[in-house]
């Protein structure tokens, strides 16, 4: 019975939800140190979110690992697309299970045109900015198609794409070996089933976390260490009463 409580631990960190501000507050939460630990595992499930968010969370994980000297393991569940890649990407040794959603390395930019629809119903949009062509642009209420302020919001998402493309050389230069078809295809937002991504370099084996790390670390207890977020506590108590 009090065995458990000695033996070394393995903290598992989860990310199930978008890469925003709340995710990357959570983990830098959850990430608190426990007695004897033998590695960290990050459990990825995200469709993706904020690249600025996913770099902030990258540091906050790699300096925990680093912190305490242990090695890093990711593991993507449903799904580790875009900036969830980005996560993925950063252990030591990644898994993904055989039908995971896996890749996505690109930028995605999505404007709607809302100035007829605001015009229908009614609303007066008070427009302030230094820009006003790129407010336009940016917020939807323009429906004329500007093709300069496309290009300058192009090259702004440029920069953040080709972020995203040194991340992944830094973290996988196996992907720098791949024939150049395959490197069209990973760098061009594809998304690839897990075996894919076992195939093209996106990971390195097929397994889900407790599979893994009970072969990895056999004497080990493995411990979820993710914070809930407290509405989503709330409404898993009502539900429990």
């Amino acid at each position: 019975m009090f065995n458990k409580w000695f033996k070394p631990t393995i903290p598992i960190l989860r990310i199930n939800s978008g890469i925003d501000h709340n995710s990357t507050k959570l983990v830098e939460e959850s990430l608190k140190p426990l007695t004897r630990m033998k590695a960290l595992a990050v459990v990825v499930n995200s469709t993706g979110g904020l690249l600025v968010q996913g770099e902030l969370m990258k540091k906050k994980i790699e300096l925990f690992a680093k912190t305490h000297k242990i090695p890093l393991y990711t593991f993507a569940e449903d799904s580790a697309l875009s900036a969830g890649y980005y996560l993925l990407s950063i252990g030591n040794k990644i898994f993904v299970d055989e039908a995971s959603l896996v890749g996505s390395i690109g930028v995605l930019y999505l404007n709607l045109s809302l100035e007829k629809l605001t015009r229908k119903l009614g609303f007066e949009p008070r427009k302030f900015s230094s820009n006003k062509k790129l407010f336009l642009n940016i917020t939807g209420l323009n429906d004329k198609r500007d093709e300069d302020m496309e290009g300058i919001i192009k090259d702004q998402f440029g920069i953040m794409r080709q972020q995203f493309f040194d991340h992944c050389d830094k973290y996988r230069p196996q992907l720098q070996k791949q024939d150049a078809d395959v490197k069209d295809l990973i760098y061009n937002a594809n998304i690839f089933t897990g075996t894919e991504a076992v195939k093209y370099g996106l990971a390195d084996e097929i397994g889900n976390f407790e599979e893994v790390l009970n072969r990895l670390h056999p004497d080990c207890q493995l411990r979820d260490i993710t914070r809930i977020p407290l509405a989503q506590y709330y409404i898993m108590k009502q539900q429990s009463q």
